[in-house]
């Protein structure tokens, strides 16, 4: 299988490595596994509500060239960022080095 030129990381790598040597097995109840992922990604995908937000020039310059760094929309970077805060993963990184 030719391999794409892209870098993976230690777990991609090792995950590729079973999956090409054929010591991949599979799980039990596949298809009931299969559909509780696919509800799961398509309740997470969901989209349905508009936002309007006001904030100052200098914040939306920054968020978008963070955007463009990061190689996404900078709506879907805002996205994110509010996703990451509600869920307890969002890591504010000049409160924990200032404890």
């Amino acid at each position: 299988m030719k391999r794409l030129k892209q870098k993976l990381s230690p777990e991609e790598k090792a995950i590729l490595n079973v999956f090409e040597s054929g010591k991949s097995r599979s799980i039990p109840n596949v298809a009931t596994e299969k559909k509780r992922f696919q509800n799961i990604a398509k309740a997470h995908g969901l989209k349905n509500r508009r936002v309007s937000l006001r904030m100052s020039e200098w914040d939306f310059t920054r968020i978008q060239e963070e955007a463009l760094r990061e190689g996404l929309p900078y709506q879907s970077l805002l996205s994110s960022i509010i996703h990451k805060y509600l869920t307890g993963q969002f890591y504010d990184s000049c409160k924990n080095s200032k404890e």
